[in-house]
């Protein structure tokens, strides 16, 4: 009776491990390639909030920090790197908004193949832009209440702190995104403004905002940057196996190990 009680829980434990190790390197990215990417214009409003949140998901030293106009986009766009925040808000707007024009379609073949993408704008110049993916940015568009749609989601939970999912700010938001395929993540209390959507695109994924930076929000707005960040790279996308092959390999491993111990 006690071997068979310490094979079941050998077994149990075995499982777990497999599966807790296709949720991570399969259905999300370990050790991701990051780039950051804003304007030479200088970080919007001369914060530096979105590279602090960069450096407490990732670790300071392990992403790469660069420009529209210095980016060798070939480089960027390949299978080097894995994860790609644009941010374009306060004075980096027209910058950014050249930068896809110019490279809408390689950045769109990027993230089909695979690839994680951050689109980020909260413009203090311009009217607009197209983020490509059918996705369109509208400013002006001020936002100081927003909600999050889901309550439940990831971006509210964590790892980096619960935030709720009620959220103000002054403003919160200088953009709206629209677009046919886009998922609302959090939204104007009044209009139902998207503020940050999300898509799934080929075996991709690309969040979009019109968000400010975390400054001039509250409450937990630096926790809910580092939860988008954090999910953005770990979400399961369309390339994860199907259940049954999981279930196929997980029952071959488990028959091994059962062999393994009886002997």
């Amino acid at each position: 009776m006690e071997r068979i009680e310490k094979e079941k829980t050998m077994k149990n434990k075995l499982l777990k491990g497999v599966l807790a190790s296709f949720a991570l390197t399969v259905g999300g990215i370990a050790n991701a390639d990051v780039v950051y990417l804003d304007s030479d214009a200088g970080n919007p409003w001369g914060e530096t909030t979105n590279e602090a949140a960069l450096d407490g998901v990732f670790g300071a030293g392990n992403w790469t920090d660069s420009t529209f106009e210095s980016i060798n986009v070939t480089n960027l766009f390949s299978s080097a790197n894995d994860f790609i925040y644009l941010e374009g808000s306060d004075l980096n707007a027209d910058a950014l908004e050249l930068f896809i024009n110019t490279n809408s379609t390689a950045m769109q073949d990027w993230v089909f193949g695979g690839g994680r993408i951050f689109i980020n704008a909260a413009p203090n110049e311009g009217d607009g832009m197209d983020f490509g993916f059918g996705v369109s940015l509208h400013y002006p568009v001020y936002d100081n209440d927003v909600y999050g749609v889901n309550p439940a989601h990831a971006i509210f939970e964590g790892p980096y702190g619960s935030t709720g999912s009620n959220f103000q700010g002054t403003y919160f938001s200088h953009g709206a995104v629209s677009g046919l395929e886009i998922n609302a993540l959090i939204v104007d209390e009044l209009t139902s403004d998207i503020v940050l959507g999300d898509m799934f695109y080929g075996t991709g994924y690309a969040v979009f905002g019109g968000m400010t930076t975390s400054n001039f929000q509250t409450p937990n707005a630096f926790e809910l940057r580092q939860n988008i960040l954090h999910y953005a790279t770990n979400v399961q996308t369309t390339d994860v196996p199907e259940p049954s092959t999981l279930v196929i390999f997980s029952l071959g491993l488990l028959g091994l190990a059962s062999r393994k111990y009886k002997k």
